[in-house]
């Protein structure tokens, strides 16, 4: 049983530095979020969908994608037929 305890010891050696090496990662990836302007002017970005014009929106779907999926369910019909 002691063998077992002292095991279980020896690992806290190596999750303490792991966890507070993580923490510090974490810490550092939020601190050049907000140094870099990750979260400057949040409202705007909502905002911007909403009074784009129409021009600015991308369309979900382009018409020579369609052709290509249009062109591959016509043989995979053809294939099925046969």
């Amino acid at each position: 049983i002691a063998a077992e305890s002292e095991c279980l010891m020896d690992i806290l050696f190596l999750l303490i530095p792991l966890s507070v090496l993580l923490a510090l990662a974490v810490m550092g990836v939020l601190a050049w979020a907000v140094w870099s302007g990750q979260f400057e002017e949040l409202d705007c970005e909502g905002e911007r969908i909403i009074v784009a014009a129409p021009e600015e929106i991308v369309p979900l779907a382009d018409a020579s994608l369609m052709q290509i999926n249009t062109a591959a369910s016509a043989q995979r019909d053809t294939r099925l037929q046969h």
